[in-house]
């Protein structure tokens, strides 16, 4: 037995690749052509840890295309059974088949088909398997038809009142239809709902790049997110995803991280909406659209049916006394609690708790007795002091929880119930045009059910929303000026799905959210001013939410363009008065650029005023502030191959103190931009910003809030690409979330990690799991639990590669030198615990103040054999450094490995290898000293392959290996004898292996560094065997036989497994 440690090696690819484009906007296949399709889909984020029984190695994949006319099919079918004695049976399935052509001159086909139920590791809160599935089918009929089927995301952003964006299982038509100068079009889904929608704002963390996380729209702290399902917004600009772009996000966890391209201020407001995995009941989705559309008038009716089913609850198990709590809830979340405490048998792997009296009344506590009656209880945050209990500590099955008084905790034990909802929105838009001129109507209507378990408050479910608008344009020569007037009511029952407006809606308007549930009036009235290069547009905005709120705001947005220069200036006013508040917020933006051959250079500024005024307390609220920034700014070259950019600016900040708005710091920031090299051989680009704060008050400090965000990017080719360097380097501040995990028992052989009891208490306990070495063993899986805690952070990032070829470096002939190639790579990223620190330079730093590493480092020198006889060898260096902070403390790996492989040829059959490593392991645990161990290892490995015949090859070889534990008493001398033997003909492939291994053991083999050494054997003698037999039966369909063995001298474990595979 042997370990094979992998590193990481870096390679960039070109982001901006053109992209093909269809013009032919009439076509409904062309309009939907665009979109992106998966062979899976990500609803959960899967980790596959063991291979499926196919080996890949014997036989090479059998994807084939076969032809039906015009119709192309690809992919696989695996079914399969595994038994064993150590073990129950388990079955294993996947399905991945793609589908694509004609079924006929008009009718095409897109088909997209995935299952799989192999074993997963769960990388997220989610705790129970779920099959990870894609289904999707698309008929095309004469390219104005499509059907589809499957799993479909379902979107509507043309309607005023009803935008949704959703996610379901089930079936779409849509058809156009129409003659020259008409169209008409329709659309018709029904499927069931596989997401809930959520929408989040927050205001960004002064140089906290994140991960920011994101929420359930029923409290709910840890969700996991649908791929691609978000869309983030700041300060109402559409981010891009990717790490070369604006964001990163873990959709398991439900956090938003970005990039060093996207720095993040104070100042940044965030909005971010998207669907999540969390399903309380099943919902039932509808949608219908029909439209009408000629020359000069168009008009579209929508239909959105969103229901669930209360009969069928997903994640509640409601009882009778739940339900009782829903019907008496009304529409009012905070009635919608029922204890929690359930009576329940004895069980050494859960948290179990008994019944007292206090004084104030019954309260649970904790127990580990047999005898008790015992209840099995779940606990709820309220939030802090509005709870009884609080968290005492945390094992492997879970938290424990500790009564500590009414009113003097965080927790209650009491479970949330999730009521069930139904919505109903239909609307109809209509627009008829005008000579230069428009008018046009937007009517909806909802009905809204916020607990199909209670018919009271039932009144409160409709509502309704209209909106009317008139524009026109006159022109006289070149000055051309467009009024509009438009008037919107909604009502305060009105059901939003989306949202209606821009996404910054309410921060202009000084609002909480977007739509309070308060009925609206709406006034706009606009005149845009077009002349020649010059554009004036004025806006007055009339907001009124009935006995609340009053708002007037008006806009003045100027642009004036010369041949030299470039002139652009917006100012906003809005005044407020409300029942408790009355705001005024006054927003002013400008900028001025010089237009030059090479360049510009630009001066401009921004400002913002916003006081919210407690008219009967006389002082202002907190979210006041007042900010203003002046830049200078210069470029230099054209807008679109812009090559560098440099920014100074200084800004002043003020805020709320004692109700008064007070000075609070100015800051000084440089921002640069640069791509100063860019040819066939080279690419140099670099960005960087920095914020220098001061503050007024050096008395009241907070933590140093200085920041420097950036990264460089270098690509070079010397020597006729004989020398290759990459490299990528990352400067950042943010936060690392520390967070607990626990692990699950799953089907026998479909987990990750193995249990061993080692001190024989019979209670798990999270230093006693591993990874399990045999499938057999594996049992278990690792999640996290709703614990996180959020550390600031200074972080950087390396990543570099370089590849050498001396034959190309030198040009030269020379066959000894044409067979050698040198790589080195790196990898390092790291983060530290912030502090008072601005930024962290050194990619290699150790300190103790390290929150998380990860780092290897790479090189290897090859030697190739040119010809079939003769040497060839290797040489790899790899060092690599883990450090975690998880179960709030820190666990860091540190391997060094040196390998040295010689190979010789003495004929086309006859082949000697010889592998040599030096190993040297260390593993240090904050929490487990059980994980605390310094191991040594040094192993020789020679083998002698022969083949017979095309056909029959076979190996032998010897291996002996010494690890001695340099902390310790333990020490491991290995001595194998292996052997293989592979037989391959046509149809039929068949390969056995045999290791007999004599562990010579000293110290405690039951132990974690036991099992370490031992690799999940024993000491003394064992045998590991393996035979794996594959016939194909016919061209597109094949049988796997598996059988794997071994024992020592206790015991024998055999494991049998059948699969079969179809593939297309």
């Amino acid at each position: 037995m042997h370990h094979c440690y992998d590193a990481q090696i870096f390679t960039w690819k070109n982001p901006n690749l053109a992209q093909d484009s269809i013009s032919n906007k009439d076509s409904l296949l062309a309009s939907k052509i665009n979109k992106d399709f998966y062979t899976r889909d990500t609803l959960n984020y899967i980790k596959v840890q063991k291979p499926i029984l196919y080996d890949e190695e014997v036989l090479a994949k059998t994807y084939r295309k076969k032809s039906l006319e015009q119709l192309n099919a690809k992919g696989s079918v695996i079914r399969g059974i595994t038994f064993g004695n150590n073990q129950g049976s388990s079955m294993q399935s996947s399905m991945d088949m793609q589908i694509s052509g004609k079924l006929s001159d008009n009718v095409s086909i897109l088909a997209s088909l995935s299952d799989h139920n192999l074993p997963i590791q769960a990388d997220g809160y989610t705790q129970s398997l779920q099959e990870f599935d894609k289904i999707y089918l698309q008929l095309n009929i004469k390219n104005s038809t499509i059907l589809r089927a499957g799993h479909l995301d379902l979107n509507d952003y043309t309607s005023y009142f009803s935008k949704y964006q959703r996610r379901s299982m089930g079936l779409q038509a849509e058809t156009i239809w129409g003659k020259e100068g008409i169209k008409n079009s329709a659309m018709l889904a029904m499927g069931i709902a596989r997401s809930e929608f959520q929408r989040m704002k927050f205001q960004g963390i002064e140089g906290n790049q994140g991960p920011y996380r994101l929420t359930g729209k029923n409290g709910e702290l840890f969700i996991t997110i649908i791929s691609g399902s978000e869309q983030v917004y700041i300060d109402g600009v559409l981010m891009k995803r990717g790490e070369n772009q604006d964001y990163i996000i873990n959709y398991n966890t439900g956090e938003v991280t970005f990039t060093s391209f996207r720095p993040i201020y104070r100042q940044n407001f965030i909005n971010i909406s998207y669907n999540y995995t969390n399903r309380n009941y099943s919902r039932y989705l509808a949608t219908a659209a029909v439209s009408h559309e000629n020359e000069k008038f168009r008009i579209k009716l929508d239909a959105f049916w969103e229901n669930d089913a209360k009969s069928n609850p997903l994640s509640q198990n409601l009882t009778q006394e739940d339900i009782l709590a829903l019907e008496n809830a009304g529409n009012n979340p905070g009635k919608m609690y029922a204890p929690s405490g359930e009576k329940t048998e004895y069980d050494v792997n859960k948290i179990l708790y008994t019944l007292k009296q206090g004084a104030s009344g019954a309260y649970y506590e904790y127990s580990t007795q047999k005898d008790d009656v015992l209840y099995q209880v779940n606990f709820t945050y309220f939030g802090q002091n509005l709870g009884d209990y609080q968290i005492k500590q945390t094992s492997n099955n879970g938290r424990i929880f500790e009564y500590v008084g009414e009113g003097l905790g965080d927790y209650k034990a009491v479970k949330r119930l999730v009521a069930p909802t139904s919505t109903q929105v239909f609307s109809v838009s209509s627009e008829y045009k005008l000579h230069e001129g428009k008018i046009g109507t937007d009517l909806s209507l909802s009905n809204y059910d916020a607990n199909l378990f209670s018919s009271l408050e039932n009144r409160e479910n409709l509502g309704y929303a209209a909106r009317f608008y008139a524009e026109k344009k006159f022109q006289k020569g070149s000055w051309e000026i467009i009024p509009m007037v438009e008037y919107q009511r909604i009502d305060k029952q009105f059901t939003v799905l989306d949202r209606i407006n821009s996404v910054d809606f309410w921060r202009d308007f000084n609002l909480e959210n977007e739509f309070s549930h308060r009925t609206q009036n709406r006034f706009i009235f606009s005149v845009l001013n077009k002349l020649k290069n010059s554009t004036l547009n004025y806006t007055f905005n009339y907001l009124d939410e009935v006995k609340y709120y009053k708002g007037v705001k008006n806009d003045f947005e100027l642009s004036w363009n010369t041949r030299k220069w470039s002139n652009y200036a917006k100012i906003s006013f809005l005044k407020t008065e409300s029942t408790d508040l009355n705001t005024q917020f006054l927003r002013a933006n400008f900028h001025s650029e010089l237009l030059g051959r090479k360049g510009s250079w630009a001066i401009g500024g921004a400002a913002e005023h916003n006081t919210k005024d407690y008219h009967q307390l006389q002082q202002l609220d907190n979210g006041s502030y007042r900010w203003n920034e002046i830049f200078l700014q210069k470029k230099i070259g054209d807008s679109l191959r812009q090559k560098f950019l440099a920014k100074l600016y200084f800004r002043n900040n003020d805020s709320v103190r004692n109700g008064q708005l007070t000075k609070v710091n100015h800051i000084l920031g440089l921002q640069t931009e640069a791509q100063i090299i860019n040819t066939s051989n080279t690419q140099l680009s670099a960005q960087l910003h920095y914020r220098k704060f001061f503050y007024f008050n050096n008395s009241h400090q907070p933590n140093k809030e200085d920041f420097l965000i950036g990264n460089i990017s270098y690509s070079q080719n010397f020597f006729n690409q004989g020398m290759r360097v990459q490299a990528f380097y990352e400067l950042g501040n943010g936060q690392e979330a520390q967070r607990e995990f626990q692990y699950i028992k799953v089907t026998d052989g479909q987990g990750v990690y193995k249990w061993t009891d080692y001190n024989g208490d019979g209670v798990q306990q999270l230093d006693e799991f591993e990874i399990a070495e045999y499938q057999d063993l594996a049992q278990y899986i690792r999640i996290y639990t709703n614990t996180v805690r959020y550390l600031s952070s200074n972080k950087n990032k390396l990543q570099a590669a370089l590849y050498l070829n001396p034959a190309l470096i030198f040009d030269s002939e020379n066959t000894f030198l044409q067979r050698w190639n040198f790589t080195l790579s790196a990898l390092s990223q790291n983060s530290y615990f912030k502090g008072n620190k601005t930024i962290e330079w050194n990619p290699f730093k150790k300190d103790q103040n390290q929150i998380l590493k990860v780092q290897n480092i790479l090189f290897s020198a090859n030697f190739t054999p040119k010809e079939i006889v003769g040497w060839s060898a290797n040489y790899k260096y790899l060092q690599s450094q883990n450090l975690i902070n998880a179960n709030f403390s820190t666990e860091d790996l540190q391997r060094e490995n040196h390998t040295v492989n010689l190979n010789y040829s003495f004929n086309p059959n006859l082949r000697a290898e010889w592998s040599n490593s030096y190993i040297e392991t260390e593993n240090s645990s904050q929490l487990f000293s059980a994980r605390n161990y310094l191991l040594s290892q040094w192993e020789t490995r020679p083998k002698l392959n022969y083949n017979f015949t095309e056909a029959l090859q076979a190996g032998i070889g010897f291996a002996y290996k010494n690890i001695d534990r340099k902390d310790g008493i333990e020490q491991l001398k290995t001595s194998e004898i292996m052997g293989s033997l592979q037989w391959e003909r046509v149809k039929t492939s068949l390969r056995a292996q045999f290791s007999f291994i004599n562990n010579s053991f000293s110290g405690n083999s039951f132990s974690i560094v036991g099992n370490q050494m031992l690799e999940g054997l024993k000491p003394g003698k064992n045998q590991v065997w393996s035979i794996i037999m594959q016939q194909a039966i016919n061209s597109f369909l094949n049988l796997n036989l598996n059988y794997e063995g071994r024992n020592s001298e206790s015991r024998t474990i055999h494991i049998g497994s059948v699969q079969v595979r179809a593939s297309f």
